[in-house]
């Protein structure tokens, strides 16, 4: 009989582990970094902050994960106020038109330990084209301080900007845009 409790609870705990868990974004630890080429140069790169969002991850199975994230077009920081100025307007990022950027997943494939590929939709300036983040899952448990169990993951990805409507100055000012992500999420 003990063996048969024994066993029962040992199946519940393993159920338990393994049920997906939604995941807030921690805001102060999650970045967003794009970068273009600048007439050769170099790299322009801006950071943007995560406005909304949650994640969806069983842990033992990350390829059932899910992810919906909105940034905040406004948040771009290029660390120069004219530049953020000129790069908000019309021809380019249309943030009074479009103050949301968004990334909902519809598919992740494992490509390694710890490597995924998330494939999902992007919509920005109104226009909705498909992406695929390069994701490592760089740690999952529970988190030091809060207790709560979290994760972190790296993410890279490249998309044309002219795909968007962005186009303004191209070849000049390069078309793809690289984007370079660090996500760290709490659940409960």
């Amino acid at each position: 009989m003990r063996i048969a409790v024994f066993a029962s609870s040992l199946l519940l705990s393993v159920a338990a582990v393994a049920e997906p868990l939604t995941y807030a974004f921690d805001k102060a630890h999650s970045q967003i970094h794009a970068s273009v080429n600048h007439l050769g140069f170099s790299n322009s790169t801006a950071r943007f902050l995560i406005k909304d969002g949650s994640l969806t991850l069983d842990v033992a199975d990350p390829t059932s994960g899910k992810v919906d994230v909105t940034i905040d077009a406004n948040s771009m920081d290029f660390g120069d106020a004219t530049w953020k100025e000129h790069v908000s307007a019309d021809k380019w990022f249309n943030v009074a038109s479009f103050p949301d950027i968004r990334f909902v997943s519809t598919k992740v494939t494992s490509t390694g330990k710890d490597t995924m590929a998330i494939e999902g939709n992007l919509t920005l300036r109104g226009v909705t084209k498909p992406v695929t983040l390069n994701a490592t899952l760089n740690k999952a448990g529970e988190h030091p301080f809060s207790k709560k169990p979290a994760v972190g993951f790296s993410a890279t990805a490249t998309f044309k900007r002219s795909e968007f409507g962005m186009d303004a100055y191209v070849p000049n000012v390069g078309d793809d845009v690289s984007l370079r992500i660090e996500i760290e999420a709490s659940a409960g």
